[in-house]
């Protein structure tokens, strides 16, 4: 079912890199793209949360909209997901025909990749639809469409996928009885990840597998090194399921090399973790380890005992099978029936009543037998259950019988040579007991030279501790001295800008030289905060943003009597990391009101600025201004081609700390940046 899941994920993660990938021609047909890519990643959505009709209500209209747009990629989209949606309902052919439609539409869109992901998908459909009919041929045609998605794959010179290609491919070749091949895929899996940084978390799946294929080879040794790489990758990503199939794995391992001990921790692990966990064949398998390794300890009954728990599970999942397969029966049936109907509703019109009586008697030997074939196959596996069942718990019942007998004789003789050594050991605790005084004297002359020992060191080390005292302090010292000459630096770098742009003509020119010598001023002005502070790495905010605000108020010819700033700081204290962009970010906003909003001033009204830094859900800063607004089409997205400096600078400092920006016209222009867990 996790294999399962992983292929739905991975489904709807290709999806939505394709809606993110598409162009827009127009308002109309963007319009319509735009409704397709919801529509798409809405359906998506549900079909990982397990709610199918409500993934198709959302899926209906992308086919009318993407025919209508002649939208190639949209079609690949809907075909995709309505073949995900039949594999999640079992019905494997039609979700294959479904996604070689989706590859048709890719294709035609010009886009390789994300065929040679359609057809990694293809060929594992095919795998699935091999082990639900037991037919390996079904299973050899998935390969060769792994085999085309890798060859893909790598003429595009596309690493990263082919992680997951070679995962598939040497699960199908496991499938298939190629244990070479498949171990070949794994380790070449393991060699692109470690080459790329395994960005999907391939590597433990890739260490569980080699591990499984030494063990299907019974070569114990070589799996234990693989099954430990994983175990450690899964206990990093807390990963419950996964921890206890190499648990389980690692068990069987060291119960072929007869080595009890091991295998019953690593096993006994694995039931605590699966205790966990709703994985109830996971739990099944890792009952049966526990059972095989009781068992070949000579520990009977508690091999019986994980018998029964192991055939409850196993009863209750071959009634889950029972079910699902009559489900899968009745819906192929329900399917066929279907078809059929609509052959004949569209036959009526030509062959009139004369022919119904015939079709509808063909219809019911046809039930019929469906229905005899469904009893005959139901009764079928419920007695190879039985039967099984009934033989194995005969072989350990008898064992068990056996074994406790010879336990009950052997437990005699002990407590016959039990009492003839107590006599023994009753002389020898008394000479045990002179013993052990004199150790207790000697023990206690070396605990007072210890004691004496640890007075020295503690000396030691109290002096180490003023040592450290001191160089922190020398350190925070040369800290303040870093920003204090770092602060001179900027503040010269002001002043020669300030000189240049006196003897700049160009008036665009000496404005942007001014332009950049404000932002070295709110530079310098962190890093006097910085030396002024105990704190070397964090400046008080509320000081900052008011010195910022009121400097260039006077640049740009306000006072107080002509114009209102209101500032509101709830966020004091912030480390220098921070504080330094979002300065920056602060200053080319209140920057951007200065010299835009104010130029046509409402009549019976004054400047005013709203600055407010907040703490909620992270961080919040908000400007507002009371002038005529902003183009809110330059501020959507960034474009290095249109966007003026500032802009660009915004966008790259907003990147650089993770935030987001909103912007808005409401009695002026607002401007709202959030950066998500900022201190």
């Amino acid at each position: 079912m996790g294999k399962h899941v992983l292929v739905l994920g991975f489904c709807w993660i290709l999806n939505v890199t394709v809606a993110m990938a598409q162009p827009s021609r127009g308002r109309a047909y963007a319009a319509d793209t735009t409704e397709i890519i919801r529509l798409n990643t809405v359906a998506n959505e549900y079909l990982q949360r397990n709610k199918p009709d409500s993934a198709r209500l959302f899926l209906k209209p992308m086919l009318t909209l993407s025919e209508r747009q002649h939208f190639q990629t949209g079609l690949g989209m809907y075909y995709n997901t309505e073949g995900s949606l039949q594999r999640f309902a079992g019905n494997y052919e039609l979700a294959i025909r479904h996604y070689q439609r989706a590859m048709g539409a890719y294709e035609k869109s010009t886009r390789p990749w994300m065929v040679a992901n359609l057809l990694s998908i293809i060929g594992y459909t095919y795998k699935l639809m091999g082990d639900s009919q037991q037919v390996t041929t079904l299973t050899r045609q998935g390969i060769g469409y792994l085999n085309r998605a890798i060859a893909l794959n790598r003429a595009n010179n596309r690493q990263a996928p082919l992680v997951g290609n070679y995962i598939n491919l040497g699960i199908c070749y496991e499938d298939v009885g190629a244990l070479d091949s498949a171990r070949v895929c794994f380790e070449k899996g393991v060699t692109i990840a470690q080459q790329t940084g395994d960005p999907d978390g391939f590597l433990r799946i890739l260490h569980n597998n080699l591990g499984n294929n030494h063990l299907k080879r019974n070569e114990f040794r070589q799996a234990i090194p693989q099954l430990e790489k994983a175990l450690a990758l899964n206990v990093k990503g807390s990963r419950l399921s996964s921890q206890a199939h190499n648990c389980r794995n690692l068990a069987t391992a060291y119960n072929g090399l007869n080595q009890p001990e091991q295998a019953l921790h690593y096993a006994e692990k694995a039931a605590a973790l699966v205790a966990q966990t709703n994985d109830v064949p996971l739990r099944q398998s890792v009952f049966k380890v526990l059972r095989e390794i009781y068992a070949k300890a000579g520990r009977s009954q508690q091999a019986y005992e994980f018998l029964l728990r192991e055939k409850t599970i196993e009863d209750s999942l071959l009634s889950l099978d029972k079910t699902k397969t009559i489900v899968r029966l009745q819906g192929q049936y329900e399917q066929q029936k279907a078809a059929e109907l609509a052959s004949i509703r569209a036959n009526l019109e030509l062959t009139k009543a004369n022919q119904l009586a015939g079709i509808e008697a063909k219809n019911s030997r046809e039930i019929a037998q469906i229905d005899a074939d469904k009893k005959r196959w139901i009764a079928q596996i419920q007695a190879e259950a039985e039967v099984s069942k009934t033989r194995a718990v005969a072989e350990v019942q008898t064992r068990y019988e056996t074994r406790k007998r010879l336990q009950r004789i052997a437990e005699l003789d002990q407590e016959n040579t039990r009492r003839e050594r107590q006599l023994v050991g009753l002389a020898a605790g008394l000479g045990l007991l002179f013993l052990l005084l004199g150790i207790m004297a000697v023990q206690y002359r070396l605990i007072r030279r210890a004691n004496r020992k640890l007075s020295t060191q503690n000396t030691v080390i109290a002096r180490s501790n003023e040592q450290i005292t001191e160089q922190s302090s020398q350190l925070r010292t040369l800290m303040r001295e870093l920003h204090h000459r770092v602060k001179n630096n900027l503040a010269i770098v002001s002043s020669l800008l300030a000189l240049q742009s006196y003897r700049l003509t160009d008036d665009g020119a000496a404005r942007a030289v001014r332009e950049g010598q404000r932002r070295v001023e709110a530079m310098a002005l962190i890093h006097q905060r910085l030396y002024r502070t105990d704190t070397v790495t964090r400046i008080d905010m509320a000081d900052y943003i008011t010195d910022l605000a009121e400097s260039l108020m006077r640049a740009y010819g306000y006072g107080p009597d002509s114009f209102d700033l209101h500032l509101t700081v709830e966020q004091h204290d912030m480390d220098v990391d921070v504080a330094i962009p979002l300065g920056l970010i602060l200053n080319e906003l209140l920057t951007n009101a200065f010299k835009y909003a104010y130029t046509r001033p409402a009549i019976g009204h004054r400047p005013s600025l709203h600055v407010a830094l907040r703490q909620q859900d992270g961080l919040t800063l908000e400007v507002q201004d009371n002038g005529p607004g902003v183009n809110l089409t330059h501020w959507q997205t960034p474009d290095l081609d249109t966007d003026s400096f500032g802009r660009q600078l915004i966008w790259s400092l907003m990147e650089q700390v993770g935030g987001q920006l909103r912007v808005r016209n409401h009695n002026g222009a607002h401007f709202q940046l959030i950066i998500p867990q900022a201190a």
